[in-house]
């Protein structure tokens, strides 16, 4: 993990130093995941990398899928410009209907 870490990792991309604890950016967002850290080892080999204090690793006990947790509720509803396409998967994967809500006003855009 320390070689990956080396060679893998770049401070100030992938992770920063906050409070001199190694903190993880979002590759997405570019925001910092608090109370995240990296698994089997990669965190601590990271901390030693950039000589900060090693914590210890911490252990996973259970993992859901995005699916199997919105499951364990009996309603659920949500609104977004982009579910029409993908009405298909919400009704294979929870049994929901899509509805299109026409919008207000014409649309705008050519």
């Amino acid at each position: 993990q320390l070689l990956k870490a080396y060679t893998l990792f770049e401070k100030e991309v992938e992770y920063v130093i906050m409070d001199g604890k190694i903190k993880i950016v979002d590759e997405q967002t570019g925001r910092i995941m608090e109370g995240r850290r990296y698994s089997d080892g990669l965190h601590q080999a990271i901390e030693a990398k950039e000589n900060v204090t090693v914590e210890a690793a911490t252990q996973t006990y259970a993992t859901v899928t995005l699916q199997n947790y919105f499951r364990m509720y009996h309603k659920l509803a949500g609104m977004t410009g982009t579910a029409e396409t993908e009405a298909k998967e919400f009704w294979d994967i929870y049994k929901l209907d899509v509805v299109v809500i026409p919008t207000n006003r014409p649309i705008a855009r050519k």
